[in-house]
């Protein structure tokens, strides 16, 4: 894989880049032909001289930098670059002289459409000029990216097990990903993994799809649980994204541009693909099972596991997943009809898992297996996760103007543990609709995204009854009916514009803003009620059917709460306004700007000051230091006017005896909402690039501090909860990274990526386990004792997506004419740290914690993949194989218990491209 990183401050265009591009080829050794001659008709000025460095390696790269260094448009097929090389250019040239020299024997050559617009073709006779029909092509907005970011395109995007975003960006040095998604225990999930981008929140990332935002502003943090009642279980992405459909991510993870906003971790923008001049369809399969894997299981829990079921009396299932089945099928093409390129895919997921529903107490069976429940009453749980997307492109304009739709559907079935009639699904549904819009007016560039969107998430239950006897045990009958039907939906209108512009030869100005329109509901089809039943302890207790435990038909209804059918609506309007100049004055370089946000409902604007400045430490500009200085606000999610509003529709009635009269129960200040300021983090980088020896290197420091982070807050006096800004963070981090140019060797073209990380990270809160973060309950300025030393909890070292010391290494191959392409992929932990809780101190009262330190993990991936045939429409076949040496990984650790990741595993693909 490679990473692109982009870090130039320059004299031009400062605007999104905006890339109709489609796959990238690994580079080949480049076609030899007569260099192409300068179009003497050619009526534009062409004798413009300006200072360009663009570094060695592939063509089409060096031409998306010309252009982004020059400021002009470029068009051309993008399969006619693919597979060529350049030695690159640095000096003074005109757009002619640079453009002539890249495209030196290439075979290509350059045509001018207009004064700032230009055509790569073929180099043809001047027979084949006046009779050749114009080429579909590729158009390049130039523009200076003048934010740090990494660029992957779709093809060099990692995959192989669980084909999600997380997975893609795993390479990265700046990204941490939830392990437990791909542990040995729940290989049967397909629900699409976490990630964190600078120690931050799951759901404090910006997550773009073809420019328009996909992130869950409702409840993106919540997992299912048998106490949700009035919860909907979420993900921080809106639309699941099919990483196969994509033509490239970038990633923003430091010195975002002031046109950045709504994170605190970092910025993900991903493009799909789109039309490339050629008509493609390709078709494929694949498939694994848990006989074509290697499960790692802690000595605790390997009688569980091989029951299918966790030995807890109550839950939600998953835990444990030793019989499941998981394949997909994808289908995707483009076309051309008429002035439109098309693309368009389609990919389903299917997984099948058997689960255990009931778990009785069973003497016998303890004595046998040393396990105290015997789960029983097997069923098979189907999910499937659909993606899709249509994205049209207009062809051969000097403008750029594109449309995509993006769809997904996910669904599980599941249960609650020991609750009879308890079956239900979940639904989690996205939709994306894109318009984009870019074109040059002298020396201004605009680009336009508007943007509409819709995400659901939803369980429906079998019964929208739940009774609850207080004084039978769950294994004789405690626990009846389901949760009820609650669906959460989300609609969003949004538009971005960006202009740029030259203020002089040295200075250049970005401005614009953005709305974003959400309206959010949450609706409940159905009453659902929630009965408790208890004893009459004014009379004579009946006898206990078990020790401590009594018959459901000797127990009364003591509390009953409803849960109204109906809507609870409520929108909400976010604007923000930027502003920045950029500039060089001799080797120095700095860009500074300004982003003021306005949250609706919050009520209240951000000023968030940006600045970066840096230096080129050789003549030739290859070797740059730059620093940064910047503040990020992030989401204040709408989940917290929920909790507020919610209330509104419960109804609680109580009674202490059979003969009393039910009373209502005043639960109007069950949540209460203080005066809340959104939550911001200030970030401090530092970084050194430039070329070493075959490749490009890079490294960068960033420290984060985190403040206002909102947390919830219970007192038990007054039985409220209620929000609060408590919670803070600090992450220290160090990113290395080179990329090697491809090398040839034995008639095989090799490229090698490296990353390592370091972070610390301090927080009060752990993400994925509920304890902390979303909704949580601790505050971060509790003195708690750690190690033997009072602190507050904040200084506690994180204990979840913050692998202290990770490091990862890509070599890809390619040989047999690329036919064969062989992937090794290594993924290096060290010093992985699990945060204990060890009781309460008996003298002071306060919480203890200790830091277990689980050493050092290695996973080895291979992926391979063959075409058949030489010609380009062939069957192919790939396998991945996940854990090749098949090591015992401790990912987490969990409650004294180890959880390790997947074992070897094999995955069969075939396919077939036309």
């Amino acid at each position: 894989m490679s990473i692109i990183t982009c870090q130039r401050t320059g004299l031009r265009l400062n605007a999104r880049k905006l890339v109709l591009l489609s796959l990238i080829s690994l580079a080949a050794a480049p076609a030899m032909a007569n260099p192409s001659e300068p179009n003497p008709s050619a009526a534009a000025n062409v004798s413009a001289i300006q200072t360009l460095d663009i570094p060695p390696g592939d063509l089409t790269s060096a031409l998306n930098l010309l252009g982004e260094q020059a400021g002009i448009l470029l068009s051309y097929p993008a399969s006619l670059t693919a597979d060529l090389h350049t030695d690159g250019l640095y000096g003074s040239y005109s757009v002619q002289q640079a453009l002539q020299l890249l495209l030196v024997d290439t075979g290509l050559e350059v045509v001018q459409q207009s004064a700032q617009a230009w055509r790569i073709q073929p180099l043809r006779s001047g027979a084949e000029r006046e009779n050749a029909t114009e080429l579909p092509h590729t158009l390049v907005i130039g523009q200076r990216p003048y934010q740090d970011s990494k660029i992957l395109p779709g093809e060099e995007l990692r995959s192989g097990m669980r084909n999600d975003l997380a997975e893609s960006l795993s390479l990265l040095p700046s990204v941490r990903v939830d392990n437990t998604a791909s542990s040995s225990l729940q290989q049967g999930d397909l629900r699409p993994a976490e990630l964190s981008i600078r120690g931050a929140a799951t759901y404090q990332n910006k997550l773009v799809l073809d420019g328009a935002p996909i992130d869950n502003l409702l409840d993106p943090g919540m997992k299912e649980s048998n106490g949700n009642y009035a919860r909907v279980a979420g993900h921080s992405q809106g639309v699941f994204v099919d990483p196969a459909f994509l033509g490239q991510i970038e990633v923003i993870d430091v010195n975002a541009s002031a046109a950045e906003g709504g994170f605190t971790g970092g910025v993900v923008r991903a493009e799909t693909r789109a039309y490339d001049g050629s008509n493609r369809f390709e078709i494929s399969h694949r498939r694994s099972s848990d006989d074509w894997t290697n499960f790692h299981i802690d000595d605790s829990q390997e009688g569980e596991f091989g029951d299918g079921a966790a030995q807890l009396p109550t839950g939600v299932p998953g835990d444990f997943q030793p019989d499941f089945r998981k394949s997909q099928t994808s289908i995707n093409g483009a076309t051309r009809v008429g002035d439109v390129g098309i693309f368009a895919g389609f990919s389903e997921k299917r997984s099948t898992i058997s689960q255990k529903q009931i778990v009785v107490s069973d003497l016998e069976y303890f004595f046998e297996t040393g396990r105290i429940f015997r789960p029983s009453d097997e069923r098979s749980l189907s999910s499937h996760s659909r993606t899709g997307v249509v994205r049209m492109d207009l062809l051969g304009r000097d403008y750029l103007l594109n449309a995509s739709l993006s769809l997904s559907d996910f669904s599980e079935d599941s249960f609650l543990i020991n609750y009879r009639d308890s079956e239900f699904e979940s639904q989690h549904k996205g939709v994306n609709l894109s318009v984009n819009f870019a074109r040059r007016f002298g020396q201004t560039t605009l680009d336009l995204n508007v943007n509409a969107g819709f995400t659901a998430d939803q369980r429906d239950y079998q019964e929208n009854v739940l009774d609850q006897y207080k004084y039978t045990s769950v294994f004789d009958g405690a626990l009846f009916g389901g949760l009820g039907e609650l669906q959460n939906n989300q609609r969003t209108l949004g538009t971005t514009l960006k202009l740029s512009r030259d203020l002089s030869d040295a200075i250049s100005l970005n401005y614009g803003g953005e709305l974003r329109w959400v309206g959010y509901r949450q609706d409940r089809g159905n009453n659902f009620y929630f009965n408790e039943y208890t004893l009459d302890q004014s009379q004579p207790l009946p006898p206990p059917i078990n020790p401590g435990s009594w018959a459901p038909e000797d127990q009364f209804l003591q509390r009953r709460v409803t849960y109204q059918a109906g809507e609870t609506r409520f929108n909400n309007l976010n604007g923000a306004v930027f502003g920045e100049l950029a500039g060089e004055h001799q080797r120095w370089f700095w860009r500074t700007g300004m982003r003021a946000e306005r949250d609706g409902w919050l009520k209240n604007t951000n000023i968030a000051p940006r600045l970066v400045a840096g230096l080129h430490l050789d003549q030739a500009r290859r070797y740059r230091l730059t620093a940064g200085a910047n503040r990020y606000y992030g989401k204040s999610f709408l989940a917290y006017r929920l909790r507020e509003k919610e209330k509104d529709r419960v109804i609680v009635f109580e009674r202490p005896t059979p003969d009393a009269e039910f009373e209502r129960v005043d639960n109007s200040h069950d949540w209460l909402l203080r005066e809340l300021d959104t939550p911001y983090d200030d970030e401090i980088s530092l970084s050194l690039s430039g070329p070493l020896w075959r490749g490009q290197a890079g490294l960068t420091l960033v420290q984060r501090h985190g403040e206002d982070q909102v947390r919830t807050r219970y007192d038990s006096d007054l039985e409220q909860y209620r929000f609060e800004n408590a919670g803070s963070s600090k992450t220290d981090q160090i990113d290395l990274y080179w990329h090697s140019n491809p090398m040839y060797w034995l008639n095989t073209r090799w490229t090698l990526l490296g990353t390592a990380s370091w972070m610390d990270k301090k927080t009060d809160s752990t993400y994925l386990n509920g304890s902390g973060g979303y909704l949580a309950t601790a505050g971060a300025d509790d003195q708690v004792l750690f190690e033997g030393r009072e602190i507050s909890r904040y200084e506690l070292p994180g204990s979840d997506l913050a692998t202290p010391v990770s490091i990862n290494l890509d070599l890809i191959s390619v040989a047999l004419q690329d036919r064969l392409e062989v992937r090794n992929t290594l993924a290096i932990t060290d010093r992985y740290e699990a945060l204990r809780t060890r009781g309460r101190d008996a003298e002071s009262g306060l919480q203890r914690y200790e830091v277990e330190r689980q050493g050092s993990t290695l996973r080895w991936d291979l992926s391979m993949e063959y075409q058949l045939l030489r010609s380009d429409a062939s069957p192919y076949v790939r396998v991945d194989v996940i854990n090749v040496t098949d090591n015992d990984n401790v990912v987490r650790s969990e409650a004294g218990v180890q959880l390790f990741g997947v074992g070897r595993q094999y995955w069969l693909e075939l396919g077939y491209r036309f």
